[in-house]
């Protein structure tokens, strides 16, 4: 693939908001192009057989339902009524904060 046209570098810096002068853009082109090169070579590697991974340890996560607890667990519900009394402003228990999409 090589070094990739002005134009692609254009491109892409305008789809990840980016503003490069034209120094830049030369830089990019052709550091882009080695990237791609790269890729092009790692597509041509047997991987028959081999099974996808998404990372090496072999480790899982532990999960558990999430389902509200019956009775708090002891000097929790003290604990998040000093939390809430902490807060600049609650109510009912609750601590009230700014609106993020409106009111």
């Amino acid at each position: 693939m090589g070094k990739l046209s002005k134009k692609e570098i254009e491109r892409v810096a305008s789809l990840a908001r980016i503003k490069l002068d034209e120094e830049e853009k030369e830089k990019m082109a052709s550091e882009l192009g080695a990237v791609l090169d790269y890729i092009d070579k790692l597509k041509e590697v047997n991987t028959d057989g081999v099974e996808p991974i998404a990372h090496i340890t072999g480790m899982e996560n532990i999960l558990r339902k999430d389902e509200p607890m019956k009775k708090p667990l002891e000097g929790q519900a003290a604990d998040a009524a000093k939390l809430v009394k902490m807060a600049p402003d609650s109510k009912d228990n609750f601590v009230k904060v700014k609106a993020v999409f409106g009111e």
